[in-house]
C-alpha cells in the first residue's frame, strides 16, 4: 500500500466513519495510516499490536476491524474510555437503540418540567416508547462549585450545558454495563460537537456563543448511526484491550504480554504548547472524570511532559537524557533565546526544561516498552518537527532515532507523513513516521 498525496492528510474517509466517528480526537491521526503501517510491515492475523499512546483507539478500532488482536495504552481517562467503548462491540444494536429512546423520551419530559425544551419536528412521535423503564428527573443536576472552577469560560453555553446534563443523569439509570458506556460515549460526542461552542484551529477555543442547541436530536442521530455500525460489523474481527496507564511504564499494565508485541503504531505527544487535558475538558467534566483541580492534576501526572502546563517540581525525567549532547544543546539554545528577548513569565522559564523532560520521558517510554516487543518487531511512530519555543527547531524524530538507537532499537527510516504550518510562524513544518526494529 502506498501512501498517496490525498492520504498525507489527516483526513478520515467516508468508508472509515463506522466505530471511528463514535467519538474522535482532533489531533488523531486517520484510519489510513494504520492500514498502512500494516501493509509496510506484514502485519497479519495472529500478530499482536500496540499503541502505547492510543488516544481514542483508532489503530485498535482498524486492527480489530481487521481481525488483528490489539492493546492500547492511554493516560488521559476521557479518551481512554472512548476508545475502550469503540473497540467493545459486544453490545446490543437493538438494545442501544431502544434504551437511546428511552433516554430521549424521559429526557423530553425532564426538560419540560426544568422549563426547558426542544424542537423535535425531525423526530416521529412513535420512536418515543410512551412508558419506560427511564425515571424522569424531579431534580435539576448542575455541575457542583469544584468543576466550574476547572471548565473554561464560554466552552458550552448555559442553556444546551443544561440539557446535556440531564441527558447524563438520565443515561445512569441504564442498567447493562455496555449500553450505558455506548450511550455515555455518544452524549461526549454531542457535547462537543453538537451542544458546545468549541473550534479546533488547531488549538481549542470558544467560537461564537450558541443559545441553544437540539441536543436531544443530536442524541438520537448519533446513537442510531452507533447502532448501524453494530449491526453491520464484520463476523469475524480482532480482539482488543485498552488499559488506563502511563506510557513511561509499559510493563506495569501488560507484563502478561512480554515478547508477544510484533507491531507498534502510535503518535505520542509532542513538545509543543498544545495542552491536551484542555482540548478534552468539557467532556472530561460532563461525563465526570475531572471533579476538581485535583482530578486535573492527577491526570497530567500521568501525561507525558510536553507543554508547560504539565511540567512539576518534582519531574526527573530528564535526567534519562543528561548524557545526550543533542538534547542538552537544544535546550541551552532555547533558554539562551528567552534570555536574550527578556522573556520572564513562569511558562517560558520552562521552556528549556520542557525538551529534557520530553526526550527523557520517551526514554523511559521505549527503555520499558523492550521487554514487550518480540524479535524484529516493527515500530511506527508519527512525531512532527517543532518550533513553538522562541522559534527555535526541534527535530523530534531525529532525536527519538538517536535515542532509540542507544536503547538497542535499529532506526530504519523517517518517512514524511505530512507537512503542517506551524501556528505561530506559519512555516511548513515536516510530521514524519519514525520506523524502528528491535534488535
Amino acid at each position: 500500500m502506498q501512501l498517496s498525496s490525498g492520504a498525507l492528510r489527516n483526513q478520515i474517509e467516508p468508508v472509515d466513519r463506522p466505530f471511528h466517528s463514535w467519538y474522535q480526537f482532533v489531533l488523531g491521526y486517520p484510519p489510513h495510516f494504520v492500514r498502512y503501517c500494516i501493509s509496510k510491515f506484514g502485519t497479519a492475523r495472529g500478530s499482536l499490536v500496540l499503541d502505547p499512546f492510543c488516544g481514542t483507539g483508532t489503530t485498535n478500532v482498524e486492527c480489530k476491524k481487521l481481525g488483528i488482536d490489539s492493546l492500547g495504552l492511554e493516560a488521559n481517562p476521557m479518551t481512554q474510555f472512548a476508545a475502550h467503548v469503540k473497540t467493545d462491540w459486544e453490545v446490543s444494536a437493538d438494545e442501544l437503540e431502544r434504551s437511546a429512546f428511552e433516554v430521549a423520551s424521559a429526557a423530553r419530559q425532564s426538560l419540560r418540567k426544568f422549563g426547558l425544551s426542544e424542537d423535535n419536528t425531525l423526530f416521529n412521535r412513535s420512536m418515543f416508547p410512551p412508558r419506560t423503564k427511564i425515571e424522569v428527573l424531579d431534580k435539576e443536576p448542575r455541575l457542583d462549585h469544584e468543576q466550574t472552577k476547572v471548565l473554561p469560560k464560554d466552552f458550552i453555553s448555559h442553556k444546551p450545558l443544561r440539557k446535556v446534563l440531564v441527558l447524563k443523569e438520565l443515561i445512569l439509570q441504564v442498567q447493562q454495563e455496555k449500553v450505558k458506556n455506548a450511550l455515555l460515549l455518544a452524549l461526549a460526542n454531542v457535547t462537543v460537537n453538537d451542544a458546545s461552542n468549541l473550534a479546533f484551529g488547531p488549538e481549542v477555543y470558544a467560537s461564537k456563543k450558541k443559545a441553544d442547541a437540539p441536543v436531544i436530536g443530536s442524541f438520537l442521530i448519533r446513537t442510531n448511526a452507533m447502532s448501524k455500525d453494530l449491526r453491520s460489523k464484520p463476523e469475524t474481527y480482532g480482539q482488543a484491550r485498552i488499559e488506563l496507564g502511563d506510557a513511561r511504564r509499559m510493563t506495569d499494565y501488560f507484563h502478561s504480554n512480554r515478547g508477544q508485541v510484533n507491531c507498534v503504531i502510535t503518535s505520542p505527544p509532542y513538545p509543543n504548547e498544545k495542552d491536551y487535558t484542555r482540548i478534552t475538558r468539557l467532556e472530561s467534566i460532563v461525563l465526570g472524570f475531572i471533579k476538581d483541580r485535583l482530578d486535573l492534576r492527577n491526570i497530567k501526572t500521568n501525561l507525558l511532559r510536553s507543554n508547560s502546563r504539565n511540567i512539576f517540581v518534582s519531574d526527573t525525567d530528564d535526567q534519562f537524557v543528561k548524557n545526550f549532547p543533542p538534547i542538552k544543546r537544544l535546550a541551552d539554545r532555547i533558554e539562551h533565546k528567552r534570555i536574550s528577548l527578556g522573556k520572564t513569565s513562569g511558562f517560558e522559564r520552562l521552556y528549556h526544561k520542557i525538551v529534557g523532560h520530553y526526550f527523557g520521558g520517551m526514554y523511559r517510554h521505549l527503555a520499558s516498552l523492550k521487554g514487550l516487543l518480540a524479535p524484529d518487531a516493527k515500530l511506527a511512530y508519527i512525531v512532527g518537527d517543532q518550533m513553538s519555543y522562541f522559534r527555535v527547531n526541534i527535530p523530534t524524530a531525529e532525536l527519538l532515532g538517536e535515542i532509540a538507537e542507544s536503547l538497542d532499537y535499529r532506526t530504519e527510516g523517517i518517512e514524511l507523513w505530512r507537512t503542517r504550518a506551524a501556528t505561530i510562524t506559519r512555516t511548513d513544518l515536516n510530521e514524519n513516521i519514525l520506523i524502528l526494529s528491535n534488535r
